[in-house]
């Protein structure tokens, strides 16, 4: 493998970086070769290490030693595939490997990470010896793998591929693998005991800092502590609440602390946001500035049934209930629609009617100076406009 290795100095826009770009076989002696070129650098002041990968694969335990090497710098490392220098790169077998120690990955697009179960060759390895090396190697990657926060679905799918063949795996998959991790580090949940009582407690680890989604229940049904981490100048309008893949507007909240950058936001979660968690697993919480396009929070995948358990157990989350709409004047909810030209000619009452009788709509926006109705799949972002009126269901 060949390394090239720059510092980057744009002080005072940002602290030196040091950059790596790693391409070729993974060969043996590599890790020595990266160390012994790192050492030539100057590391002073030096707080982010990138690494960006293009290398069909190789030896595989010399991978492992050199994300080990990677995973122990004492700077916040991550690693990329592909860059507008090389759009085409890939990172595929033994590469994988290396890439996944660093602490922050990416991909971009047109790039690619290939995976297949590695092989064992020794003319003379008997076949018990062969299984019990093989066995041996497989439990060595499945806890490098889980050490590195990638999920354990990962390995299945590299165990399940031919030596001789490749899977290109899918961004979407990569991702919910957390192979590819973008600027969030780790992810966890886990239930904790508040004042006698089990709450479900979702934590986020990101390049921007920490935030945390605490559920719990309440007498009459579900609410949260939403703990987030606040950019500079901060600015409360609105607080969103994701399940699945549709914010949800929240009306009753209150923030109880703001301190340290921190945003502390309790809330009561609607009957059909804690419905909607019964069949998804994806929840994050957010704070919309009151111009609407400027937000803060954090979203994440809730593995393990938990959020669903929890949710499951909080009092009347599962009672059947007619939906009602809730207004919102001056908004209007762009794209998502059920239809192609609307629906003209009724009432505000008929279009939130309609959509109050369909399982897809989730909203409609309303152009009142042409009686025109739109419902609505998702509400997306909102965005303020005089004449038109918008409803979601709640």
């Amino acid at each position: 493998m060949d390394f090239l290795i720059e510092r980057i100095d744009l002080r005072p826009i940002r602290q030196p970086t040091i950059h790596v770009t790693a391409t070729g076989v993974i060969e043996s002696g590599d890790t020595e070769k990266l160390k012994a070129a790192f050492d030539t650098v100057d590391k002073s002041d030096v707080r982010d290490v990138l690494f960006m990968f293009d290398s069909p694969g190789g030896v595989l335990i010399e991978s492992l030693e050199m994300g080990d090497f990677i995973s122990d710098l004492p700077a916040i490392v991550s690693a990329q595939v592909g860059s507008q220098d090389m759009p085409d790169a890939e990172c595929a077998s033994a590469c994988v490997y290396a890439y996944i120690a660093a602490d922050y990955r990416y991909m971009s697009e047109g790039a690619k990470i290939g995976i297949h179960r590695f092989g064992v060759y020794d003319a003379e390895m008997d076949g018990n010896e062969g299984a019990a090396l093989g066995q041996a190697v497989s439990g060595i990657l499945s806890e490098y793998i889980r050490s590195h926060r990638v999920e354990p679905e990962f390995f299945e799918a590299i165990s399940l591929m031919d030596h001789n063949d490749i899977l290109w795996v899918p961004t979407q998959d990569l991702e919910r693998w957390r192979v590819v991790t973008n600027n969030v580090y780790d992810e966890q949940q886990a239930y904790i005991n508040i004042n006698g009582k089990i709450a479900l407690r979702i934590k986020q680890v990101a390049i921007t800092g920490d935030s945390y989604l605490t559920i719990f229940c309440t007498d009459s049904g579900v609410a949260g502590l939403a703990d987030l981490h606040e950019p500079e100048l901060a600015a409360y309008g609105d607080f969103e609440v994701l399940v699945g893949d549709m914010w949800y507007p929240i009306t009753m909240w209150d923030v109880v602390d703001r301190s340290d950058m921190r945003g502390k936001i309790v809330f009561d979660m609607p009957f059909q946001v804690a419905q909607a968690a019964l069949y998804n697993d994806e929840i994050g919480a957010r704070v919309v500035a009151p111009g609407g396009d400027i937000f803060f929070g954090f979203q994440q995948v809730v593995r393990n049934g938990v959020l669903q358990e929890m949710v499951r157990g909080c009092p009347g989350a599962s009672r059947p209930t007619a939906s009602t709409m809730i207004e919102m004047p001056g908004t209007d909810l762009p794209g998502y629609d059920l239809t192609t030209e609307g629906i003209r000619g009724i009432s505000f009452a008929r279009c939130k009617s309609i959509c109050l009788q369909h399982n897809d709509c989730r909203a409609v926006s309303y152009v009142q100076s042409k009686s025109w109705c739109w419902p609505k799949r998702n509400m997306g972002q909102r965005r303020n406009s005089s004449g038109i009126i918008s409803a979601y269901k709640n």
